[in-house]
């Protein structure tokens, strides 16, 4: 994480020095600069571990099949790097466990389909609280968008059921859609808190 840090704030400090950047510019970077960084650190590390557990392979499918998805529904967010590296780490985990223990029949992988498709349009994107609000236009876009990868994956699924990409594919698929059950219940939860404080003050 130092390491991270120092490196931001090189390549930081050298396009401030060298290129006239306005402050809001210069903000935007170091945003940037953070999030690629830490997300590619994060990736680097897990695929370390995975390599060490000799799923590499099965690794890289299942992060292929998770940041589409993940850019346009959104999830769960930590506030810490290591939280986040630690909630990555048991999600590709699972996300792979289930996909080499359980040979879904058709039954259930319709099922999957079906909850995935459910919750997506009921509860999709649901965001960090550090961006700004979606307008209804883009709610309604990353909502088609997120049913277009979903219907793409099981349909290629069916139509290639040997395929080791599809077969977790849609493994991590329902996970992220449960994700984004966890995501939203505490998201409710936080509001019935906070409600609930705020009646108490008013009462006072």
């Amino acid at each position: 994480m130092v390491l991270i840090n120092f490196l931001i704030d090189k390549i930081h400090n050298y396009f401030k020095n060298h290129i006239n950047l306005s402050e809001y510019d210069s903000i935007k970077l170091k945003y940037i600069l953070e999030v690629i960084l830490n997300e590619l650190s994060k990736i680097i590390v897990l695929f370390l571990i995975f390599s060490f557990l000799n799923e590499q392979r099965s690794f890289i499918y299942c992060l292929i099949s998770l940041i589409p998805l993940r850019a346009y529904t959104g999830g769960i967010h930590y506030k810490t790097y290591m939280g986040c590296l630690i909630f990555s780490g048991i999600f590709f985990l699972i996300s792979i466990y289930l996909s080499n223990k359980f040979s879904p029949n058709y039954f259930n992988v319709m099922i999957q389909l079906v909850f995935s498709l459910l919750v997506i349009v009921l509860l999709a994107p649901i965001t960090s609280k550090t961006r700004p609000k979606y307008s209804n236009k883009k709610i309604l876009k990353f909502k088609f968008f997120s049913i277009l990868i979903v219907l793409f994956h099981f349909i290629m699924y069916f139509a290639t059921k040997n395929n080791p990409y599809f077969a977790k594919s849609i493994w991590v698929i329902t996970l992220q859609c449960i994700q984004l059950l966890i995501a939203k219940g505490g998201l409710l939860y936080e509001k019935s808190k906070n409600d609930f404080h705020e009646a108490n003050k008013l009462s006072w």
